[in-house]
């Protein structure tokens, strides 16, 4: 009962411990005091590159028994491959680290800095997270042709859909791996993504496979059916790529006849 009751007011470690008293020689690292040099950097347009950042940060423990700091450029939120990694030994007090990042073709964005330490136990402490913004051109994606046909004939009563590829060919001036999506919105509502993906069937998940031809050539495609009971008319088509700053392309609008 006693320990029911104090789990509601205090995180205690057991009823069975003296009140006020702690075992600080079991408490892990402590990192702290994190400052990322510098905190922004350019990529080099359409090639990988690499910079060196200097990460400082202080670290304490307890009992002094300090052994490793860990220090990582990551390549997103969640995580994947680091951009850059640094394992030293880890001294008391205020020290720093050099990382040499490495940016592939089309890096743009911010991505987490993060220091953790660990002591002769294993034990890890806590994950300082701090920033580096990586900029490229700041010059925006560019759509640079829409192929579609203009009109198309609805199939009659009874026959199968007929199959549309829209295919958009895009460019950036920082590389193609900084373009993070095309899309484009059909008659003013729905939202679908074009797929440079080699017909994998990723970008639109349960809309079916996007028909592109060849991964990684620019050429984004979707591909739509246009079934007998269509609607017969006018449908616009409004594309736009965005790259992985948030910079848009000029939108193209595209007229779809059905007839």
């Amino acid at each position: 009962m006693c320990c029911a009751l104090l789990a509601g007011v205090f995180l205690m470690a057991g009823c069975d411990s003296a009140p006020g008293t702690e075992d600080v020689f079991q408490q892990p690292p402590v990192v702290s005091n994190l400052v990322v040099t510098p905190d922004v950097v350019a990529a080099t347009p359409g090639v990988e590159s690499q910079v060196e950042v200097l990460v400082s940060f202080s670290a304490t423990d307890a009992n002094d028994d300090l052994e490793q700091v860990f220090v990582t450029v990551q390549a997103s939120a969640s995580g994947g491959a680091p951009l850059g990694q640094e394992i030293l030994p880890a001294t008391s007090g205020q020290q720093q680290a050099t990382v040499l990042v490495t940016l592939p073709a089309g890096t743009a964005g911010s991505f987490p800095v993060v220091v953790t330490a660990s002591d002769a136990r294993g034990a890890i402490g806590n994950k300082l997270v701090g920033r580096l913004d990586v900029t490229g051109s700041n010059a925006p994606p560019e759509i640079v042709a829409i192929d579609m046909p203009d009109a198309v004939q609805r199939p009659a009563a009874g026959q199968p859909p007929v199959s549309i590829p829209i295919v958009a060919t895009v460019s950036d001036p920082d590389g193609l791996a900084n373009i993070a999506r095309v899309e484009v919105i059909v008659n003013g509502g729905v939202t679908l993504l074009l797929c440079d993906d080699g017909d994998r069937g990723t970008c639109n998940a349960g809309f079916g496979s996007s028909g592109d031809e060849t991964r990684g050539d620019g050429r984004f495609t979707l591909t739509i059916a246009l079934a007998a009971e269509n609607a017969a008319g006018p449908n616009s088509f409004e594309f736009k790529a965005v790259d992985r700053t948030g910079l848009e392309s000029v939108s193209i609008t595209r007229i779809l006849e059905v007839q």
